[in-house]
């Protein structure tokens, strides 16, 4: 008998290769190959470099999370065990399958398992709240230089942010609805989140650097789909990118193929279209995004092998004070 998990890994990779083959044939791998092989190295190094970056400021975003759960890990430990995370966000078919590993990581490092889960999941709250509260924000300023259909844009931005500040106010009273709805398995677990989430937004202290990272992080990956398309000599503006590459990372998110291969692709070549970015460029720069992102994760392979963030380790000690 096939395992479910082998089974649902094949499908997600056919998948993922059906609609890598859907995109090739609408746009032609001749034009997008020409502009691969003739990529700048210096803007790729820029781009490799941005990324860096924002696996730090992704640690920092962390951090300021688990500074709400009182739990004192040290930045180190913490940019370590986020990469970790980050190479198996593209080793595993599930763009959660990192998310698991670090906060299983974090698990063995000292904290509670429940702190170690709940942090994780709050992080990816505020992630994707940062990230639809910059897309509405940036929206409006090119909206009048964008091309096709921009009215639906904005209309699914708006309808995005509704779903996203309605998400969230949901998870801050989900430990105060009737007691009936408790016996639903997945809103008994998440009301234990509730506490934390009010904690974590209602509080100024604690809000304002959370979401200040969470919005830097989303900063430099927009510069990075910039680099890579000056890379290639793509005529795109940063606030193109910055308005509209958050738009591709949550489509990506959809949970039907291996580390969103297929459905990025896709989602750039439509997207970007509205910026009049050409289809074979937006699939030259997808592919360079996500090779760049395989590449610069790598080090978190090694995180995992070294054993970082074993119980025990003594940067993770309860009472050892924070780096700075």
């Amino acid at each position: 008998m096939i395992n479910k998990k082998f089974l649902l890994i094949g499908i997600k990779a056919a998948i993922s290769i059906a609609l890598v083959a859907v995109v090739l044939q609408g746009v032609g791998l001749d034009l997008a190959w020409e502009r691969l092989i003739a990529a700048e190295p210096g803007w790729l190094l820029a781009a490799a470099v941005v990324i860096f970056t924002q696996i730090c400021i992704c640690s920092l975003r962390w951090k300021a999370v688990l500074k709400g759960f009182g739990a004192p890990l040290k930045l180190g430990l913490i940019f370590r065990l986020f990469y970790t995370g980050a190479f198996f966000n593209q080793a595993l078919p599930s763009s959660m399958g990192g998310d698991a590993v670090r906060a299983y990581r974090a698990h063995r490092a000292g904290l509670s398992l429940g702190t170690a889960v709940g942090s994780v999941l709050l992080d990816r709250v505020a992630t994707l709240l940062a990230l639809i509260l910059l897309v509405a924000a940036a929206v409006p300023f090119v909206a009048s230089s964008l091309e096709g259909n921009v009215a639906l844009l904005e209309w699914v931005v708006l309808g995005l942010l509704v779903a996203a500040l309605l998400g969230t106010g949901l998870l801050m009273v989900l430990d105060r609805i009737p007691s009936r709805f408790m016996e639903i398995r997945g809103v008994r677990h998440l009301s234990a989140f509730a506490g934390d989430v009010r904690r974590t937004f209602l509080i100024p202290a604690l809000a304002a650097p959370l979401l200040a990272w969470s919005f830097a992080g989303h900063l430099a990956l927009s510069l990075v789909i910039w680099l890579l398309a000056a890379s290639i000599g793509a005529e795109v503006r940063l606030i193109d990118c910055i308005a509209l590459f958050p738009l591709v990372l949550l489509i990506q998110t959809l949970p039907i193929s291996i580390a969103g291969w297929g459905v990025r692709e896709g989602a750039m070549v439509s997207v970007f279209a509205l910026a009049g970015v050409e289809a074979d460029a937006a699939l030259a720069i997808s592919i360079l995004f996500g090779i760049l992102m395989a590449l610069m994760s790598l080090p978190g392979g090694w995180f995992w092998i070294s054993g970082g963030g074993r119980k025990g380790d003594e940067a993770a000690e309860k009472g050892v004070p924070e780096s700075p």
